[in-house]
């Protein structure tokens, strides 16, 4: 009797959980996904995957020294301290140039748009991590997971940082560098079409859209959303004149860094002065050996973080290649094996703080690896 009981309480469970996770929806129908879109003035989004993208953005302004200079900011969660502080302290180094080209994926998404407008926006990356670092131990919801809720965290806390960075005036400041040439590019994951998705940011800043701001905070909320611990976002689109929603979580999924499908040759064709890629990668990429102990458990903590490693390691060589092939200088920042970890997934302030200044400290003396 007992065995029934929990069966029949286990099937209730999975029953209740399904039901619940049923929200209303309109996705896109599959035979659409392709030509969905977002209408406006402007193109305002590539699959992350098509390889024209870099024949279609072959028209980047060099900056006033004649040098194109791109910044690849990765996603890692909590280890985006790091890339913050390291942003802030290559500010205070002196000789952090203006970016003709920055990416940003994940919490990297949330930097891209601060690193883009330079470093009079420092100060608002170091008041959002301080938001982020009292907000360090959020209260995760499993209950209403095991239910069916989408995530067992509100993004509550992280849509309001985001709104901070990125307000009116600041995409207003997008725009403008967008009409000089310059380009701001966020990626998000289309899960409905399980592909990689580029974002022109500063397309949608010069655009004819009445909610644009709404627009990018949703992006940026989408391209920090890791599935499972922050809700999805819905995005609208429209196919053949008919509305659907197209659901969009981290871009970290498809890829730890933006790549740049089709490469950079597009980019700096016929082009003189100096090209540099700089890639600041929010996690560790050397090995950290550690004794595993044999449990279901274990095994998954130990498992899933070398999986997402060796997927950031592969991204990284991948735009290592591409920037050689297109002749670039390619600098590369991450955060060094033995740096402590966390020992909470979500870090601790006094963890976080360690990492920041860490990060700072980098910055300011100028630690990249070339190799």
């Amino acid at each position: 009797m007992l065995v029934l009981r929990s069966t029949f309480l286990a099937v209730a469970l999975l029953a209740l959980a399904a039901c619940s996770s049923m929200a209303p929806r309109q996705p896109v129908p599959e035979n659409l996904a392709a030509s969905a879109s977002i209408p406006a003035d402007q193109k305002l989004r590539y699959w992350g995957d098509d390889r024209e993208f870099a024949d279609i953005h072959s028209h980047i302004a060099p900056g006033s020294d004649g040098d194109v200079d791109y910044l690849t900011l990765s996603g890692g969660g909590i280890n985006g301290a790091y890339g913050a502080g390291f942003l802030v302290g290559w500010s205070a180094k002196g000789n952090r140039p203006q970016f003709e080209v920055v990416t940003g994926i994940s919490v990297g998404a949330m930097m891209a748009p601060m690193a883009f407008l330079g470093p009079a926006y420092d100060e608002r990356l170091k008041s959002v991590f301080s938001t982020l670092t009292q907000e360090a131990s959020p209260t995760a919801d499993f209950i209403s997971a095991i239910f069916g809720a989408p995530s067992i965290l509100s993004n509550a806390v992280l849509l309001a940082s985001i709104r901070y960075l990125v307000d009116d005036q600041a995409l207003a400041a997008i725009g403008s560098a967008h009409r000089q040439g310059r380009r701001l590019y966020v990626g998000t994951t289309n899960l409905d079409a399980q592909r990689p998705v580029i974002w022109d940011i500063g397309a949608i800043a010069v655009s004819n859209l009445p909610n644009k701001l709404d627009l990018v905070h949703q992006i940026i909320l989408a391209s920090a959303a890791v599935p499972g611990v922050f809700p999805p976002v819905l995005l609208d689109v429209t196919a053949q004149g008919v509305q659907f929603d197209e659901l969009h979580v981290d871009g970290g999924v498809t890829q730890q860094v933006l790549l740049m499908p089709g490469g950079y040759e597009g980019f700096v064709k016929g082009r003189r002065g100096v090209q540099k890629l700089y890639v600041i990668f929010n996690g560790v990429v050397a090995p950290t050996p550690a004794a595993v102990k044999i449990s279901s458990v274990s095994l998954l903590q130990r498992a899933v973080p070398t999986l997402l490693k060796y997927l950031g390691r592969g991204n990284i060589e991948q735009l290592a290649t591409s920037a050689s092939r297109a002749g670039l200088a390619f600098w590369l920042t991450a955060i060094p094996a033995e740096f402590p970890e966390s020992k909470s997934i979500f870090g601790s302030p006094a963890w976080l703080t360690a990492l920041f200044t860490y990060g700072y400290e980098s910055g300011r003396a100028g630690i990249w690896q070339k190799d």
